[in-house]
């Protein structure tokens, strides 16, 4: 099935996040939070939607958009808290990929922290759906 092939992917980058956030690499894991994220609500979105995206790519403000839309406002199936989390960790991703700027272990800290609550609701509600 598709989308448990995008949530096996984001458990793999959340792995990524957190092994790279052990090591120090504050970057690489904001980068890999950020994508747990993104595939993470890209298999809700398949799960628990029928929405589809028309050229079937899965575009970054595309997948925020509904996911807010039809899993918090419509249906109440993620609670509203996390509608943020993909939009915030893009901007972190943004300046951990394509700014000078290195990330604090900190701000790194609450990427990883807010992508493993945010896989962790949307396994939860996987989990809950035949």
């Amino acid at each position: 099935m598709e989308w448990e092939d995008y949530f096996a992917k984001a458990g793999e980058n959340l792995e990524m996040a957190e092994l790279a956030f052990k090591q120090k690499k504050y970057n690489a894991s904001a980068s890999r939070a950020y994508y747990a994220v993104f595939q993470a609500a890209i298999a809700a979105l398949l799960k628990l939607t029928d929405f589809r995206p028309k050229d079937g790519e899965w575009k970054h403000g595309q997948v925020q958009a509904e996911l807010n839309r039809r899993l918090i406002m419509r249906k109440k199936t993620l609670p509203a808290h996390l509608g943020h989390v993909p939009m915030d960790l893009l901007e972190i991703r943004h300046t951990a990929d394509y700014r000078s700027q290195m990330l604090s272990q900190k701000v790194a800290r609450d990427a990883l922290s807010r992508a493993q609550k945010f896989v962790e609701a949307v396994r939860n509600n996987l989990r809950g759906v035949q």
